[in-house]
């Protein structure tokens, strides 16, 4: 028979994960707030030619906000795999690896969606 004590032991402190949990919860706010503006902008670029599209996301209204979209999308998803992948696979090394390759998708499909949308910023502006 194993005690309380005995079944926690060695599972971690309690400690660190508050920084984790408030990046996820402030991440899933401003998400919240940031969604209905950018589906509201995607139904009104609906159908439009590239031309037109590509010069409303580099507007100061439309631009700001899809950055912010992605990195906080970034944020939220790193996160949030990040517990489920802790919380459910217990080799160690297995657990290190899928870390990693989180990490390296999540900020890989950021920093080319950045690319993408600066190029079509400055593609705006040479027009």
């Amino acid at each position: 028979m194993t005690t309380p004590l005995g079944r926690v032991r060695g599972l971690g402190s309690a400690k660190g994960g508050t920084r984790a949990y408030v990046l996820k919860q402030a991440s899933g706010l401003a998400l919240g707030i940031l969604t209905p503006y950018l589906i509201g902008i995607g139904i009104y670029l609906f159908g439009r030619n590239r031309d037109f599209v590509v010069a409303s996301i580099g507007s100061f209204w439309i631009g700001p906000a899809l950055f912010a979209f992605i990195f906080l999308s970034a944020i939220h998803m790193d996160f949030g795999m990040r517990t489920i992948i802790e919380d459910y696979v217990h080799g160690h090394l297995r657990k290190l690896a899928l870390l990693l390759l989180n990490s390296a998708f999540t900020w890989l499909v950021c920093v080319l969606s950045v690319f993408a949308i600066l190029r079509m910023m400055f593609d705006a502006a040479q027009q």
